[in-house]
């Protein structure tokens, strides 16, 4: 069933930065789940160079403020009633230990400020990829759908000798010796579990291009009229089922059942990785697939289908009305465990960053609850409501950098170390020359 995956031409992949790196990724290992990955692990990687940096200055800075903090404390109970006064000899003790509010700062704000950039542009890249294959699969569904029930119109291919009532028609998708897709049809009779050729049939893949064609076709020979009310007025209706109308429409549901199984996508216990890892269906729904396709309609389009509804109507025969995709819908695409494991993960690794940063020879700081709390729940919140494969990425995101974590604070303690013994070495032969004998 390879040959469904080309996509109708309504749709366009999406484009970008990350778009680009996924695809690379996934073409080569794939899959998306393995593209993600490795993704956070370069990203967390190249993340721990910054980390250094950032750490450095944060380990310095807390160094420097415990040993001014005795000078500052008494700067501020002698100086109370002049802040003038409290304020210069203030500067003066920054000045003593060439301490630097802004410089403090800025390499955290940047390092800040590079997280966040790359947490909002591949969050927005992963839902725009997931979003886009979810429409994708349900497009190739529609388009299977169509062509099934399109078989109706062939009466060369439904010249079935000795069909019955009662009696199973197979569609199953395939390619030609020429590489064209086709569809094998197969009969089965009703008291016997084997099939028997009947032929092959063209597969369209631009069939379902058009709304009100797929739905011309479902008009005539799936949607049944609904019986007229009393009083109303007769209305003419295009339902004209063949013989075999009923069998061939159990036969695009079963081709349809078949093809999502074969082209969804899963991750361990998760159905389905697009959608969020959470106790509802696998399965996309109307609202989601509408709200996309319509970013693609003409003008023309967006006034049938505000008019017709043609999107819904398909929908409720291809995927909501489909007998052989209950077992699924009824399934659960994860429990949020991937939501758990997110914050309390996130909140190990803070905590871990925080215990390795805190200098033994110092009195530890107390830190604020907030800290602990706010990024936990931003991770949830994310989790929670998006593809799971954004949740994957910050899950594995953050175990590397809490394995990397014991690894960068060792750098910058001997990075630190190496400054003060240089530092310590070019005071020392300042002093000697200084104090030394000169004889003249």
């Amino acid at each position: 069933m390879d040959f469904v995956n080309t996509l109708l031409v309504t749709l366009n992949p999406p484009k970008g930065f990350w778009q680009s790196i996924l695809n690379t990724f996934k073409n080569g290992m794939g899959t998306y789940i393995l593209a993600v990955i490795v993704i956070a692990i370069l990203v967390r990687v190249v993340f721990s160079l910054v980390d250094i940096i950032s750490k450095k200055v944060n380990m310095k800075n807390s160094e420097i403020n415990a040993k001014m903090k005795p000078e500052l404390d008494a700067i501020k109970t002698k100086y109370a009633n002049d802040p003038q006064l409290m304020q210069k000899k203030t500067s003066d003790v920054y000045k003593k230990y060439q301490f630097s509010m802004m410089g403090s700062c800025i390499p955290m704000l940047v390092a800040m400020a590079l997280q966040l950039t790359v947490f909002l542009t591949l969050w927005n890249s992963l839902q725009a990829v997931a979003s886009f294959n979810i429409a994708s699969q349900y497009q190739e569904m529609k388009n299977i759908y169509a062509n099934v029930i399109n078989i109706n119109t062939n009466s060369t291919a439904l010249d079935v000798a000795g069909f019955e009532e009662g009696d199973k028609l197979l569609v199953e998708l395939t390619t030609d010796k020429d590489g064209n897709p086709v569809m094998n049809l197969k009969l089965g009779k009703a008291a016997e579990e084997t099939y028997s050729e009947i032929g092959q049939v063209a597969y369209d893949p631009k069939l379902a291009e058009s709304n009100e064609a797929v739905y011309s076709l479902l008009e005539t020979y799936v949607i049944k009229p609904a019986p007229p009310q009393e009083d109303a007025e007769v209305t003419e209706n295009a339902y004209a089922p063949t013989k075999y109308s009923a069998a061939l429409q159990t036969a695009a549901e079963d081709a349809v059942r078949t093809y999502f199984e074969a082209s969804k996508e899963g991750f361990l216990w998760i159905k389905n990785i697009y959608k969020s890892e959470s106790p509802t269906s696998p399965m996309f729904s109307k609202k989601e697939i509408v709200a996309y396709l319509s970013r693609y309609y003409s003008e023309e389009e967006k006034t049938e289908e505000e008019e017709f509804k043609f999107e819904e109507k398909i929908f409720d025969c291809v995927v909501d009305g489909n007998a052989q995709l209950e077992n699924i819908k009824k399934q659960k695409n994860g429990y949020y465990i991937l939501t758990i494991l997110a914050v309390v993960i996130c909140f190990l690794s803070l905590w871990l960053s925080n215990k390795l940063m805190q200098n033994k020879n110092q009195p530890a700081q107390k830190q604020s609850w907030a800290m602990y709390v706010i990024m936990p729940v931003i991770y949830g919140i994310f989790t929670f409501t998006y593809t799971s494969l954004f949740a994957i990425y910050l899950i594995v995101g953050q175990l590397v950098m809490m394995a990397l974590t014991p690894l960068t604070t060792l750098i910058v303690r001997k990075w630190i170390s190496f400054d003060e013994k240089r530092k310590n070495k070019k005071d020392g032969g300042v002093e000697v020359v200084d104090y030394r004998r000169k004889d003249i």
